[in-house]
């Protein structure tokens, strides 16, 4: 009978005669093209989804700690001329990354 060529094909192992897996018709790739990159848009907007409340729930830890959003507590920060706190210096830059995570996790929603 020939080559057989055992592959796995969504989670199952199926063994067939090897010239059966000969190029497919371009069509048919193209379908399966379109398939797959649903499939994948679908996740990425899924973990974008998550991220995103991740980062508002951080956000929002910070905006209640300080009483005010992140624009003006960086204003704060940069205009303040005494020396900065060192705790308020760490949450700056811990505010600072959620909020430039936030903006590009929120691309994929």
């Amino acid at each position: 009978m020939g080559e057989t060529i055992e592959y796995c094909h969504y989670g199952r192992y199926v063994k067939m005669p090897g010239k059966l897996l000969e190029p497919i018709d371009s069509m048919a790739k193209i379908g399966l093209n379109k398939d797959e990159q649903k499939i994948l848009q679908g996740f990425v907007h899924n973990k974008a989804e998550q991220k995103t409340g991740y980062y508002d729930k951080k956000i929002a830890e910070m905006k209640q700690k300080y009483d005010m959003d992140f624009s003006t507590f960086q204003n704060m920060i940069y205009l303040r001329e005494a020396e900065i706190d060192l705790e308020e210096w760490n949450d700056f830059v811990l505010w600072g990354s959620y909020v430039k995570a936030h903006r590009y996790w929120a691309q994929f929603c």
